[in-house]
């Protein structure tokens, strides 16, 4: 048909098993199952079409992108979200969830529960169309609704919620069943093994001398340059090996009594982003937190309430709290938001040996490294440690809460470390402080950062 005057061959899509649609393909493709396949054909003869593809493809009855559309389906099931818009200019995180869940019911009314990405693709734009302040642009990139539905990942709210609706179907009315990922992609550690071992003498007499000396004014500068010469058969070995937080401690042990070579270390992975948070944190980000805390509703912007008469000690405290209040624990991490920033920091009675933190049976949960605070956040011999219980390592920290935080974040970076699944997406907000994102983009991190940029 392509050959014949008036007429051109546009795409092919195949129809892709993990994503249950047509996705494009190569135009070069070998066609042999045809219900697998989609040919799109255009007619240049068709002055009224306007997008390639469009004679050929299935229509579907769409959501409403147009204002008007989206209006008077909220004016039916959720007036207020409308009166809200009106009378702030934006939505709170919760009409934001109210939105999503009107949006949802009509698409999966026209649709099921699977609908084509096509559609959720318009119902994104359209958000955004009759909602400009949800628009979100992190670093100028994007179109401002990928957080809504990114076609190329399939991840967004509209998933998000799609995806909590088909966890309470019958087996019957489940299109597909995830698959089990298989362990394709794990590394040959014997092989690796035989590669590190190859490395220079010069790199192992460096490990060795370091290993030797202890911190003191007259041997920081050999141990720092023993740190610097091995940094990049640490980096290989850190990554390709994948060893323990004690391994890792046995190995290169003035990490835990030089905690700076920790700043140093972060400082070479990130091309010299080591003081990025120490930086924000307090002087920016934690005012613009508080101002978008205030507008929400509920215990979220009661956690506000009082902050002028908190201590140097409190006052970052109770930032990190309504943080993970703002970025709740992911579902399926069995953690309350209550109970959430104990992953991040937790607390010991004035008094309580060092040694002994890795023996607390009531922090058996905590598989990954943490800060404890020996003391109250009101006295001022408090201080706070790293501690990884299931490795039985404790580092000293003679810094304050903010640099205490920035501290355990390079410990994850430097020792490739999982970030902890109940503070996952309080640690990919802490990325984008650093400028180093690196972790799948979260929807509800995303929206935090476009209120921030907002934020006067």
């Amino acid at each position: 048909m392509s050959e014949q005057p008036g007429f051109a061959f546009d795409r092919v899509q195949k129809h892709n098993s993990d994503f249950k649609e047509f996705v494009d393909v190569d135009r070069n493709v070998e066609i042999k199952n045809f219900d697998r396949f989609q040919i799109f054909i255009t007619s240049a003869e068709a002055p009224h079409q306007t997008n390639a593809g469009e004679a050929c493809q299935i229509q579907h009855v769409p959501v409403p992108d147009e204002p008007g559309g989206l209006q008077s389906l909220l004016q039916s099931k959720k007036t207020e979200i409308l009166e809200e818009h009106k009378r702030t200019g934006t939505l709170t995180i919760e009409s934001r969830r109210h939105l999503v869940k009107v949006c949802i019911s009509q698409l999966v009314e026209k649709h099921g529960f699977y609908p084509p990405s096509a559609e959720k693709l318009t119902l994104a734009k359209g958000i955004i169309t009759t909602f400009p302040s949800l628009r979100v642009h992190i670093d100028g990139n994007g179109d401002g609704f990928e957080h809504f539905y990114d076609p190329s990942s399939h991840s967004g709210f509209l998933e998000m919620r799609l995806h909590n609706i088909r966890q309470k179907l019958e087996a019957g009315q489940r299109r597909y069943t995830k698959r089990n990922k298989g362990c394709d992609t794990a590394l040959d550690t014997g092989a690796r093994s035989e590669q590190d071992q190859g490395e220079s003498s010069g790199t192992g007499e460096w490990i060795t001398l370091m290993k030797r000396l202890r911190p003191s004014a007259e041997n920081i500068p050999s141990i720092k340059s023993a740190m610097a010469n091995t940094y990049t058969r640490r980096r290989s070995w850190i990554s390709k090996a994948t060893p323990t937080l004690t391994e890792i401690f046995n190995e290169y042990p003035r990490f835990l009594d030089m905690p700076s070579l920790i700043d140093i270390e972060f400082g070479k992975i990130t091309d010299g982003k080591t003081d990025q948070f120490i930086r924000k944190w307090e002087a920016t980000i934690i005012p613009k937190l508080r101002a978008v805390a205030a507008l929400e509703k509920g215990g979220v912007a009661s956690l506000t309430e009082g902050m002028e008469d908190q201590t140097d000690g409190m006052y970052p405290y109770t930032m990190l709290v309504l943080l993970t209040h703002l970025l709740p624990p992911m579902p399926g991490s069995r953690c309350s938001v209550k109970s959430a920033i104990t992953f991040l920091i937790d607390f010991v009675p004035p008094g309580t040996s060092i040694a002994s933190l890795c023996d607390n049976s009531e922090m058996a949960s905590r598989t990954q490294p943490q800060l404890i605070c020996i003391g109250s956040l009101k006295s001022p011999t408090r201080q706070y440690i790293i501690t990884a219980r299931n490795d039985q390592v404790t580092i000293p920290l003679n810094d304050g809460l903010t640099c205490a935080v920035d501290k355990l974040f390079k410990l994850y970076w430097v020792c490739n470390l999982t970030y902890p699944p109940q503070l996952s997406s309080v640690f990919t907000f802490f990325e984008y402080i650093y400028d180093v994102t690196i972790s799948t983009k979260k929807p509800k991190v995303l929206e935090i950062l476009s209120k921030l940029q907002a934020a006067h």
